[in-house]
């Protein structure tokens, strides 16, 4: 866990928050993979919801944090009862965003967090399309009007830095990997 979140919250910013990740590549260099690929592969292989909004990851968990104790929910058993028999439960954080809470797997990281499903503030990604995106921005690789030459960038990072598969196409108007591209580089660039 990244030191800057507060106990008992579990929560992994590199799969579920974007300004953290925004924040993070401001540091990781195509020369140093050392540094950035583990912190990638955190990111997992499945679909997650992604929270685009404003609050960071450390006044998410204060914020949730200050959810429970209001509710006197302050340890391990107060928040068993909470839980009861549920396997998850939603709670609104100020910004009106959603997150789920579930049981952590670590004694001291009791409650896990994550963004609800098509939370407001959130967008939901796959993560080989998160990991691909990582790697363009990390590679400063800009988008450009060819689709072609996108797709041939695209398919040359998945394969040579992150093992992934070639895709066949970028022109679909939903395309996961564009989108988000194009939302870190609108960022990036500001």
């Amino acid at each position: 866990m990244p030191v800057e979140i507060p106990l008992p919250i579990q929560f992994n910013p590199y799969k579920h928050h974007f300004r953290f990740l925004l924040s993070e590549l401001e540091n990781w260099y195509p020369d140093k993979p050392e540094e950035w690929r583990p912190k990638i592969f955190l990111i997992g292989n499945n679909l997650f919801d992604f929270y685009l909004g404003l609050l960071s990851s450390e006044k998410i968990a204060v914020l949730c944090n200050e959810y429970f104790n209001n509710r006197n929910i302050n340890n391990l058993q107060s928040f068993n009862t909470w839980m009861g028999q549920r396997d998850w439960k939603k709670i609104q954080l100020p910004d009106e965003s959603e997150w789920l809470i579930k049981r952590g797997n670590l004694e001291e990281r009791y409650i896990h967090i994550h963004p609800a499903k098509y939370s407001k503030h959130t967008i939901r990604v796959r993560a080989a399309t998160l990991k691909t995106v990582l790697v363009l921005c990390i590679y400063k690789i800009p988008i450009s009007n060819d689709a072609a030459e996108n797709l041939q960038k695209v398919n040359r990072l998945r394969n040579s830095v992150l093992n992934l598969s070639p895709i066949n196409s970028l022109d679909d108007p939903d395309s996961g990997i564009l989108k988000l591209w194009q939302l870190f580089a609108d960022a990036q660039s500001k």
